[in-house]
C-alpha cells in the first residue's frame, strides 16, 4: 500500500461500505503519478460548500477525492433542552407525512399532529427545501418526551427490546440497538451512546429529489413501544424533532411529529381524536403536511420572574437528589413554555440546579 492509499484508509467512512471504499482504492492505484495527482480533502468542508458530498471533482490536472462525512461532522447535540419550536428557516424546511391505505399498520392524524404505528412497522416521510445551497445537509431525528417535566430524561428502549437475541435486533451492531428509531437509509448514522449518559439521535444526508419531484422520501420505523417499562419510554408521551442541518451542526430547520408506537394504531388515533376538540378530516390521497402545533403564548402580565432563595432540611440523601430532580424539571418545563418571554430567567435558574445537581451531597 502506497502512502496516498495509507491516507485515504485513514479517514474511515461510516457511510461508505467496506466494498465501496476498496472500490475507491483499486480506482487510485491506477492513476499514473498517483502520489502527486490526489490530494484528500478533510471532513470539514465548510458552509460555503466548497466540499460536495460523497463525490469526485476535477480542478486542473489534479484528482480531488472528497472523503464523505462521518460522525464526528455531525457533532452531537450539547445542549439536554431540546427546542421543539417550528422553525422553516431559510430554507423553507417541510416535513410531509405520505397518505396511507387502510391496510397500512400506521395512520396520521392532522388535528392531533400525530402518528400512531405499530412497532416495527416502517412508514415514509417525505422532506423538502426551496433553493437548495450546494453545500451538503443532512436530516436528524431526535425522540424526546413531549412533557416538560420529562424534557430532560432522554428516550432510550426497553431491556427487552433491546436484547441482543430480539428479532428486531438480528444483524444489528449493538450501538444501533440502543435507538428506539431506525432508518432504511444505508447512509445513516446513529449518533449518541447510552452507556454514556448520551441523548439518541439518527442523522442521514439529504439526498436530491428525483425528476419530477419535489422532495425526498426516507423509510423510519420505532423499535420499541411507549407502554414499554423503565428504561423504556412507560406510557410517557414522545416526539420527533425533524432538524435540518449542515456538516457543522447548524440548524437550519425544525419540524415536529407527535409520535404513539401501539398495539392499535387506528383505534388509539379515534380514541384520541374523539378526546379532541378538533375532529377536521382531510381529503383522502393528498398529502398531510405535517401541522404546526397551536402555542398559546404567555402573557408579560402573569409572568412570575422574582427568584425567591429556599433554605430546607431534607432528611436521606436520596430524598434531597429526589427535590433537586424535581426542581430541575420544574424550571425546564417552565423555561420550554415561556421561551423568549421570561426564559433567560430560567435557564439561569437551571444551571444553579444543574451546579448543585453534579456536586456530592455532604
Amino acid at each position: 500500500m502506497n502512502k496516498c492509499e495509507s491516507e485515504v484508509m485513514s479517514f474511515p467512512s461510516d457511510i461508505l461500505s467496506q466494498e465501496e471504499q476498496d472500490e475507491i482504492l483499486r480506482e487510485i492505484s491506477d492513476i499514473p503519478d498517483v502520489n502527486e495527482m490526489v490530494h484528500i480533502l478533510s471532513n470539514n468542508s465548510n458552509i460555503n460548500g466548497e466540499n460536495d458530498f460523497n463525490e469526485e471533482k476535477e480542478y486542473k490536472d489534479k484528482i480531488v477525492i472528497v472523503v464523505p462525512a462521518n460522525e464526528h461532522s455531525i457533532p452531537p447535540i450539547i445542549s439536554n433542552i431540546l427546542s421543539n419550536e417550528e422553525y422553516p428557516g431559510p430554507f423553507e424546511f417541510e416535513v410531509d407525512i405520505c397518505p396511507n391505505g387502510s391496510k397500512n399498520p400506521w395512520v396520521y392524524s392532522p388535528p392531533l399532529n400525530k402518528i400512531f404505528m405499530d412497532m416495527n412497522s416502517p412508514f415514509p416521510v417525505d422532506f423538502k427545501i426551496k433553493n437548495r445551497p450546494q453545500n451538503s445537509l443532512f436530516i436528524r431525528v431526535t425522540p424526546v418526551y413531549s412533557l416538560p417535566q420529562h424534557s430532560q430524561d432522554f428516550v432510550y428502549r426497553c431491556i427487552n427490546h433491546e436484547h441482543p437475541m430480539e428479532t428486531s435486533n438480528r444483524n444489528v451492531k449493538e450501538n444501533v440497538r440502543q435507538h428506539i428509531i431506525r432508518c432504511s437509509n444505508s447512509s445513516a448514522i446513529y449518533l449518541g451512546d447510552k452507556e454514556k449518559s448520551q441523548r439518541l439521535s439518527v442523522a442521514i444526508p439529504l439526498s436530491l429529489p428525483q425528476s419530477g419531484t419535489e422532495s425526498v422520501r426516507e423509510m423510519f420505523q420505532f423499535v420499541c413501544k411507549n407502554s414499554c417499562p423503565t428504561p423504556g419510554m412507560n406510557r410517557r408521551p414522545i416526539e420527533a424533532i425533524f432538524t435540518l442541518e449542515d456538516v457543522s451542526g447548524h440548524v437550519l430547520g425544525r419540524q415536529t411529529l407527535r409520535v404513539r408506537i401501539c398495539s392499535c394504531p387506528k383505534r388509539d388515533k379515534e380514541k384520541e381524536e374523539k378526546e379532541h376538540s378538533d375532529n377536521t378530516r382531510l381529503p383522502r390521497g393528498k398529502k398531510r403536511k405535517v401541522e404546526k402545533s397551536e402555542k398559546k403564548p404567555v402573557a408579560s402580565s402573569d409572568v412570575d420572574n422574582k427568584e425567591y432563595k429556599l433554605t430546607l432540611n431534607i432528611v436521606g440523601k436520596h430524598n434531597a437528589q429526589q427535590v433537586l430532580k424535581y426542581s430541575h424539571d420544574l424550571m425546564a418545563g417552565e423555561y420550554i413554555r415561556h421561551g423568549s418571554n421570561g426564559g433567560e430567567v430560567y435557564k439561569n435558574c437551571l444551571n444553579g440546579i444543574n451546579n448543585l445537581m453534579s456536586k456530592p451531597l455532604d
